[in-house]
């Protein structure tokens, strides 16, 4: 491979190509005035488009770490790896688990999965298992998803990665997003912000980076009680997580689902093609500043220019996603079509 021409060929040109970090960093865009309604207060809001890596999403990264992470007499003996999730990581385990050598991936899911996220995963090759447990389960207890995943990994031939306590969830988090973004804006950045679903972003990122500056604030989005958002876990839900993000984030801010997919739309109209959860961080980050605003605390995160740089995670593209901006939004904000006169 050579790496300055992006050019993967050989043998392992596929393995080349999907390894983490095998096309540079990923981009680091600051929102313009349109989308940051606190330039004036001298807050710059950054964006990291992780969604710019081989298999198009964040979860690629942790799902070959996880992988990585297999000792070889494990990886010899495994044919079926079966894991409780609907998105991202089963999405890119079906791929990623082939060029590992295990032929079959099992995605164990919830009977309220859309119709067009399970043609995605059939689309790669996953094997659907339907769950009838909670829909965000307790990683410890002994019943849901998470539970029947760890049960089915005990199997001969099977092994179950469980992403919700796995090593290489935080630690790609932290390789591929928090030393990137060290590197992209250094001490300049004061606040970092993320959603939490299985916490490994929020964990492993924000630790590094409060390692590198413990002033840095960290801040986390859960969903509201009653929204549904693809991803992240409902506010109360994310107590029953088996990373211990509460150690690292210093605040939480519960959004729904109407104001994350609307920023979201927001973001992709200005050419940013960014999925819901990446809308309700945006969404978040509003509504924290206010508040800090509000309560004249903004100042307190500012860094050695003055300034409040803020950064937050694109997790992946909107396309999966598509039939659920026109379910959850409103009409007033798509146009509508116009039939020409014969």
């Amino acid at each position: 491979m050579s790496n300055n021409k992006k050019v993967f060929e050989g043998k392992s040109a596929m393995i080349d190509f999907l390894t983490p970090g095998s096309l540079g960093m990923t981009p680091l865009v600051e929102l313009p005035p349109a989308l940051n309604k606190f330039r004036g207060d001298g807050v710059r809001i950054f964006v990291k488009l992780m969604q710019f890596v081989p298999l198009g999403n964040i979860k690629s990264m942790p799902s070959w770490q996880m992988l990585k992470g297999i000792d070889q007499k494990t990886l010899k003996n495994t044919k079926h790896l079966v894991e409780y999730s609907s998105g991202n990581t089963v999405l890119s385990l079906a791929i990623l688990s082939r060029h590992f050598g295990i032929p079959n991936l099992h995605a164990i899911i919830t009977p309220d999965v859309p119709e067009h996220k399970k043609r995605l995963l059939k689309l790669v090759g996953a094997d659907l298992m339907i769950s009838h447990g909670p829909r965000s389960p307790d990683v410890h207890s002994n019943m849901g998803g998470v539970y029947e995943a760890k049960q089915l990994g005990k199997k001969k031939g099977w092994h179950n990665l469980n992403q919700y306590i796995n090593p290489g969830n935080t630690s790609a988090s932290e390789e591929y997003v928090a030393k990137e973004l060290w590197e992209q804006l250094g001490d300049k950045l004061t606040i970092f912000a993320s959603t939490i679903g299985t916490a490994g972003t929020i964990y492993g990122a924000g630790s590094y980076l409060k390692s590198k500056n413990k002033n840095i604030y960290v801040a986390g989005t859960s969903i509201k009680k009653g929204s549904s958002i693809p991803g992240p876990r409902v506010d109360e839900a994310i107590l029953k997580l088996g990373i211990p993000w509460y150690d690292i984030v210093d605040k939480v801010i519960p959004i729904d689902a109407v104001s994350a997919y609307e920023r979201s739309l927001a973001l992709i109209r200005l050419g940013l093609f960014v999925g819901p959860s990446t809308g309700m961080q945006l969404a978040m980050i509003e509504k924290m500043v206010a508040e800090m605003k509000k309560n004249k605390t903004l100042n307190k995160y500012r860094n050695n220019n003055k300034e409040v740089v803020i950064s937050f995670v694109a997790c992946d593209m909107m396309h999966p996603y598509i039939d659920d901006y026109f379910k959850i939004l409103p009409k007033k904000y798509f146009k509508p079509e116009h039939n020409l006169e014969k």
